[in-house]
Formats: C-alpha cells, sequence, structure tokens
C-alpha cells in the first residue's frame, strides 16, 4: 500500500483467477483493507495468452501479467459478498448434498446386504424404511434366524406392540419367509458378522436420514427469514414451490436484487445459450454450462420432479417429447430455464407461483383480448 501512495495512488485494485478458497481469502482480506476487487474469467486467462504470446503454456510470472492486460480491457467479474444468510444457505446446500449422497448410498448397500441376511425377504424396498421396517429391525434386526427363534404368536405380539398399524398378512409373510430363508446353511460365525453388519448400515442410514430432515428444515427456516426483510424474492406455496427448493436456489444465487434481467441470471446459471454459426454451417442452440453447476442441479431436480405426471409441466414436457422427438435431456433443461424464468419473475413481483400466469402462452391473452 505504501507503494501504491507513493506512485501517486490513493488505493490498490486487487484482481485474481476465482481458484477456489485461497481467492476467496486473498479478496476478502482486500476488502477489510478497504481496497476494491475483481475477479478474471480463469478460461478467459488460458485462452489470452495464446493471443497476447502465441503460447498456452503455464507460469507464475506470465498468469499475472495476462490477468493484468484482461482487467484493464474491462473483462472483470464482481467478487459478491453474500450476506450471512445466503452463505448459510449455500452451506447448508453442500451438507444436504453430502447427506442425501450417502443416505442413498446406505441405501444401496442395505439391499445389497439384505440378499444374505434374509434371502427371501418379501416386501417391497419402501417397507424396509417405513415405520414398520424400522420396529422389524430394533426388534429383529431383519434377521430371520432371530425372528423363527419365536413362535409366529410370540412374533406377532412384539410387532404389533411395536406398531399397531401392521396387518396381520404383512406378519405372516415375514414369518413365513424367514422359515424359508433359515433353510439356507450358514455358519453361526458368518450370521453374527452379517447382522452386525447390516446393523451398522441401518444404523448410518437413519443418522443420514435424519440428517438430511434437519437441514431440510433449516434451509426452511432460514427462507422464511429472508422473506420477511427481502424486497425481491419468491414467495412460497406447500405445492409447486416449497421454501425448501426455494431456500435451495436462493443459497446458490445470492439476493436476486443484484440482477437486473434474466439474461443475467440466466447466464451466471450457465443455462443461457450459446451459438455455433460459421459460414453456411449452422450449429445448434446449446446452454453454456459456465455458470453455477450446484444451481442447475437444484433446477434439474425440480423440473424432474415437475415433468411427472399431473404435475405443472407434465402436459408441456410429454407433448414436446412426442410431437418434436426432443429428448429428455434436452426437454428437462429448456424447463430448467422457465423455471428460473418463473421464479425470477415471482420475486419481481414478490409474489407466489401462479399457473396461470407462469404456464398459459402469451398468445393466448392475445386472443382474449
Amino acid at each position: 500500500m505504501s507503494y501504491a501512495n507513493s506512485q501517486g495512488f490513493r488505493g490498490l485494485h486487487i484482481v485474481c483467477e476465482p481458484t477456489g478458497s485461497y481467492s476467496n481469502l486473498l479478496l476478502k482480506l482486500a476488502h477489510q483493507n478497504g481496497h476494491t476487487t475483481a475477479y478474471v474469467n480463469g478460461e478467459s486467462v488460458y485462452k489470452a495468452k495464446v493471443i497476447e504470446n502465441n503460447d498456452n503454456s503455464k507460469d507464475d510470472i506470465k498468469d499475472p501479467r495476462i490477468i493484468f492486460m484482461l482487467s484493464k480491457m474491462g473483462k472483470e467479474q464482481t467478487f459478491r459478498i453474500l450476506p450471512a444468510e445466503y452463505k448459510a444457505l449455500r452451506d447448508l446446500n453442500r451438507l444436504y448434498d453430502v447427506a442425501n449422497s450417502y443416505r442413498i448410498e446406505m441405501k444401496t448397500r442395505i439391499h445389497h446386504l439384505l440378499i444374505r441376511l434374509f434371502s427371501e425377504f418379501p416386501m417391497g424396498k419402501d417397507f424396509i424404511y417405513h415405520h414398520s421396517g424400522q420396529m422389524l429391525f430394533e426388534e429383529y434386526s431383519f434377521s430371520p434366524w432371530r425372528i423363527v427363534e419365536d413362535s409366529f404368536e410370540e412374533f406377532s405380539l412384539k410387532m404389533k406392540n411395536r406398531c399397531k398399524t401392521i396387518y396381520r398378512s404383512t406378519l405372516v409373510k415375514l414369518y413365513e419367509a424367514s422359515k424359508e430363508s433359515v433353510l439356507h446353511i450358514l455358519a453361526p460365525l458368518e450370521i453374527e458378522v452379517l447382522e452386525q453388519h447390516f446393523k451398522y448400515l441401518y444404523e448410518d442410514y437413519i443418522r443420514a436420514d435424519l440428517r438430511r430432515t434437519t437441514i431440510r428444515k433449516q434451509i426452511e427456516n432460514i427462507y422464511y427469514k429472508l422473506t420477511e426483510t427481502e424486497d425481491i424474492i419468491p414467495i412460497s406455496d406447500s405445492k409447486i414451490m416449497q421454501p425448501f427448493y426455494l431456500g435451495r436456489i436462493l443459497g446458490e444465487t445470492g439476493p436476486l436484487s443484484d440482477f437486473d434481467h434474466i439474461n443475467m441470471l440466466q447466464k451466471y446459471s450457465g443455462l443461457n445459450l450459446r451459438k455455433r454459426e460459421s459460414g453456411y454451417f449452422k450449429g445448434k442452440l446449446r446452454m453454456s454450462k459456465k455458470g453455477r453447476a450446484p444451481l442447475r442441479g437444484i433446477l434439474g431436480g425440480m423440473a424432474f420432479k415437475m415433468v411427472k405426471r399431473n404435475e405443472i409441466f407434465a402436459e408441456y414436457y410429454h407433448k414436446r417429447k412426442n410431437e418434436e422427438k426432443l429428448s429428455g435431456t434436452k426437454l428437462l433443461a429448456i424447463i430448467e430455464r422457465k423455471l428460473l424464468k418463473i421464479i425470477f419473475g415471482m420475486a419481481k413481483n414478490r409474489e407466489s407461483f401462479n399457473k396461470l400466469k407462469s404456464i398459459t402462452c402469451e398468445s393466448h391473452y392475445k386472443l382474449v383480448a
């Protein structure tokens, strides 16, 4: 700073590539000391090397020179310092994804192990994680050898005491399947280890599921707090635009007041379209996918849910898929763009989802007029 002052400058302007934790720490320190900051796109730096010296090699002397050149050309990106609520939402998004991935992994491993432990298991996969399945785990650890140690009457009484809603027909299926499963002879030590393994997996699943539920509530609570303070924010409902999904999206976008137009938000998320044309060649329009990948992932999950039968985009999705023979992946990408546009419009008007307004084609309104 003293050198900058001696050269007649009033302060420092710190510019760097977005490399993750180190660049964030550098720019935060710069802000704390009253300096201005900016990013330059890493891809731009890579490609500008070829323009600057016809060489794409990388070294610690060349990179700063290229970054400085791009900065002077005005090719800078804003380094955003998000308010605390948005930072918390972004971190909770990461925690939710980890818990959800681990939960899915545990379910997969449980299903594989159950084939060895309870080879004739008669119930569907949903039963395993339902209240009845949890009671079967707590009482018998899903072990057919433990089940057949009791008579059917004892088994029924114990399960009924733990789960009042379980059907007698279900208990009959489980007991009869247990008698068949124990015919597959296993050594006592092997059975013991299988039961121990299953116990660990099931407990890990319950822990991950509880963690996911807790994080979901945290995201919803922060979203509700933001609705009390933010002027530009989408208002949730209980069916379509649920507070959990809107909270996750806001965690990735940050304050929507930072975006003046939907095109800016689409570019930030990587949902903006790019052309490929050269002479007579006309390439297809495709999404750039250069923006925020976690945001696209959340929108993709919402889009997949909303194209199922009787959901809001079901008719649109299946009509275009059948008539235009578009691939499901491409249609989901189109719906992601539509969703982002709908949510941005909701935020600008501070309103909840209106199906008639959001889905109906503009030409229909012109016909009515």
